[in-house]
């Protein structure tokens, strides 16, 4: 099938896919008021009322470690009011999209905790270094790690003979999956990704981040963020996941380990409480 298929006709066949996971509509209710600069706090919150399984999860969010506030938040506009519009729109998405993808068992070469584990793990390191930096918002950092890998799912659910090619050539000759890709199958889970992110009608600078965070380029929505994301993934795979003791700093895009010299210098101070953060995380998000 990998030979006969090319990129388009691949898009083609998701574009056709009934069962492709979706955003609540709830949601993408929010994404959009959020354009609109004169949508209230009222407004919002009414509008994820609608939502009686997402407030819950929404508030004990908030409530969580993961923000740090004092006292309690019992109700969502004071959430609002505290996080921002585009926190809470963050905090939904990212909610989102674990629950749309809760009930996916990826296949036999994708084990689905581990793609959690590191999609978090992405997410709270991209959102730190953002945090850091002050290059970009770091709940948009933490949402765009969250979802930078989520063409990978969909490769593995509806092309499940294009991602054993990866997976099989990836492991025979000792290449990243990113790699493998680009040499075995006609089409990356980067572009995958994008193509799903765009049904979501998520914004720009998230789709931009699914599909360029292994090939960075300078013509996106948010370039800072983009930078963010592509090192924090190295980060994970090299620190976090493989564990490795030496801090020698692996290949990634020369613009991007520039942008975040100050912090990657450091990166033996910061990394152990990272770790902490990221248990957190998991356990809160991977419940």
């Amino acid at each position: 099938m990998a030979k006969q298929v090319d990129s388009k006709t691949i898009l083609k066949r998701l574009e056709r896919i009934d069962d492709l996971p979706t955003l609540p509509v709830i949601a993408m209710e929010v994404n959009r008021l959020l354009m609109d600069y004169n949508t209230s706090i009222k407004e919002l919150a009414e509008t994820i009322e609608k939502d009686q399984a997402i407030v819950p999860k929404l508030l004990k969010l908030v409530n969580s470690a993961f923000y740090g506030f004092q006292s309690r938040v019992g109700n969502l506009s004071k959430a609002i009011v505290l996080l921002g519009f585009n926190t809470i729109s963050n905090a939904l998405t990212s909610l989102s999209v674990i629950e749309a993808f809760s009930s996916s068992r990826g296949n036999e070469n994708l084990n689905m905790i581990d793609f959690w584990i590191h999609s978090v793990s992405v997410a709270v390191i991209s959102r730190n270094l953002a945090e850091k930096l002050r290059l970009s918002s770091p709940e948009d950092a933490f949402t765009g790690g969250l979802l930078h890998d989520i063409g990978k799912v969909i490769l593995s659910q509806f092309f499940p003979e294009l991602f054993l090619k990866v997976y099989q050539g990836a492991i025979q000759d000792g290449l990243s999956f990113y790699e493998a890709e680009k040499k075995t199958i006609p089409i990356t889970h980067a572009r995958i990704g994008s193509f799903l992110a765009k049904k979501w009608q998520l914004p720009d600078s998230l789709i931009d981040v699914i599909r360029c965070h292994h090939s960075i380029r300078k013509n996106v929505a948010d370039y800072d963020l983009l930078c963010v994301v592509h090192v924090a993934d190295i980060i994970d795979h090299t620190f976090i996941t493989k564990g490795n003791k030496d801090f020698n700093l692996p290949v990634m895009n020369n613009d991007a380990a520039r942008l975040l010299k100050p912090v990657l210098n450091s990166l033996p101070e910061w990394l152990p409480e990272l770790r902490k953060k990221i248990e957190e995380a998991c356990g809160f998000f991977l419940k």
